[in-house]
């Protein structure tokens, strides 16, 4: 009888990682990527504004580029037809047209925030859930030893 009520419970916390835990850990883990992977963004978008900055672009003569337009997949050459404003992903699909200065301006405080809040939360949520994760196995091989 105990033996089989043992089982049944391995069974169960088995599940339980196996269905919600681990699941969660993914979940969280790719949200803290995702806004490394957006502050990295933010990051060269700055250090492009600043080079067109230190070129001394004082008139707004057309820049050719070479633009990324799928994630690091597809490019194209494209040209910017006034350099001294650029359009800003300021965040649930809204673009802002800004001055470089602006810009570079928006781009810090957004990544200061980025940093500072969602990315220190969501590490800290990956983390507990992966604490969780090691507490949970713990307690399964302790089932499995008995």
């Amino acid at each position: 009888m105990f033996v089989d009520e043992l089982e049944e419970r391995i069974t169960e916390y088995s599940t339980f990682i196996t269905n919600t835990l681990q699941p969660q850990l993914k979940q969280a883990v790719t949200a803290r990527e995702e806004t490394e992977e957006e502050i990295c963004e933010y990051f060269k978008l700055r250090n492009s504004l600043q080079m067109i900055i230190d070129s001394n672009i004082d008139d707004a003569k057309p820049i050719n580029t070479f633009v990324d337009i799928s994630h690091q997949t597809l490019f194209c050459n494209a040209t910017i037809s006034n350099p001294l404003t650029v359009y800003v992903n300021i965040g649930f699909g809204f673009h802002v047209e800004f001055t470089i200065n602006e810009a570079i301006s928006f781009i810090d405080k957004r990544i200061l925030y980025l940093k500072n809040d969602v990315l220190k939360h969501r590490s800290e949520v990956a983390t507990t859930i992966a604490e969780d994760v090691e507490k949970a196995l713990a307690v399964l091989e302790e089932f499995k030893a008995a």
